[in-house]
């Protein structure tokens, strides 16, 4: 509908999230009428949400890291470290989009690490990440701040930066990578962790087919949205108005990410570990996965055999990367 600046599916998500949030005027003229900035804050500003995404499901979270590190009880932090730290120690670090901070605890609990900043456009989740890292013992080494990338001095300040699942919230592309390589010293590390698919989630027309070709096997009961009676019918992709509305920084150039990449670093590693189907399917249904039941466990892997038998045959490409690049100049 009008080029998707708005479809179906985008009244049901909006029918969906007040049924949740109970206050339609509010927060729907707050949506349309803050800054940019301040929609990317507000999206962003809670520091728990319900368990309805690809990444809530534990057997998800296996796979990657078996596709990732050859393991599925290794996830990437223990495998970076093994592999790219082993002989390194005070390092100094740079976490963008640092978001509740669970994250950095791990880096930090990794012992490799002297300081980690890490920062992120919201306050609340800064908090929040501020009161865990006391708690857990970590304050010493991990400097939470509310701060913007553009505030950050272009000096060549860090040994490894870390992008979990942040890049592809910036724009322009091309300048933010550039600033990247810019903090880094020389020979040091870029961890990256991302979706790089379509951008704004505007998935393609192959990947639409075999996610909703692989919806309507799957039965009704774990079809159903969280808090609701209403099944999962068909994938759509976002209207791009909600997509705006809600997050103008939600993957609006996440194409570009591994081109930019490519032009300012070395890249030493790169894995593929899928979402293509994944992250679609899942999406908003997740909550029904999670559960020890025989039948859940069979759907999850026919689920993810699917995936694997399109990506393998290059009928789709992988829509979610972990790579480590390396700056040399």
């Amino acid at each position: 509908m009008f080029k998707n600046l708005v479809n179906i599916n985008d009244f049901l998500e909006l029918h969906l999230f007040f049924k949740r949030k109970r206050q339609i005027p509010v927060t729907l003229l707050l949506k349309i009428f803050s800054s940019d900035k301040n929609r990317t804050k507000s999206a962003w500003a809670h520091n728990e949400s319900p368990p309805t995404h690809w990444w809530d499901i534990p057997e998800v979270r296996e796979r990657w890291n078996f596709l990732i590190t050859g393991n599925n009880k290794i996830d990437y932090p223990e495998y970076f470290k093994r592999t790219f730290l082993l002989n390194k120690e005070k390092l100094k670090a740079l976490s963008l989009g640092s978001g509740t901070g669970h994250r950095e605890l791990k880096w930090a609990a990794s012992n490799k690490f002297e300081r980690i900043d890490a920062i992120d456009l919201s306050r609340t989740r800064i908090e929040y990440a501020k009161k865990r890292s006391e708690l857990e013992g970590y304050s010493d080494i991990i400097n939470y701040q509310v701060k913007d990338f553009d505030e950050i001095e272009n000096k060549k300040l860090y040994d490894i930066i870390f992008c979990e699942q942040s890049l592809h919230h910036f724009s322009p592309m091309q300048g933010a990578v550039e600033k990247i390589k810019s903090l880094l010293k020389t020979n040091g590390l870029l961890l990256i962790n991302e979706y790089v698919g379509p951008n704004r989630f505007q998935w393609t027309k192959k990947q639409l087919f075999e996610t909703n070709k692989l919806l309507n096997t799957i039965p009704i009961k774990y079809r159903t949205f969280f808090n609701s009676k209403i099944i999962k019918s068909k994938v759509y992709r976002p209207g791009l108005i909600r997509m705006i509305l809600n997050d103008r920084s939600e993957a609006a150039e996440s194409e570009q990410i591994l081109p930019s990449l490519n032009n300012y670093f070395s890249q030493i590693e790169i894995k593929e570990y899928g979402g293509t189907i994944l992250h679609p399917l899942f999406n908003g249904i997740a909550h029904n996965f999670i559960n020890s039941e025989k039948e859940t466990k069979e759907l999850l892997q026919k689920c993810f055999a699917i995936e694997d038998e399109l990506l393998d045959a290059n009928k789709i490409k992988s829509d979610f990367i972990f790579a480590v690049y390396k700056k040399t100049g």
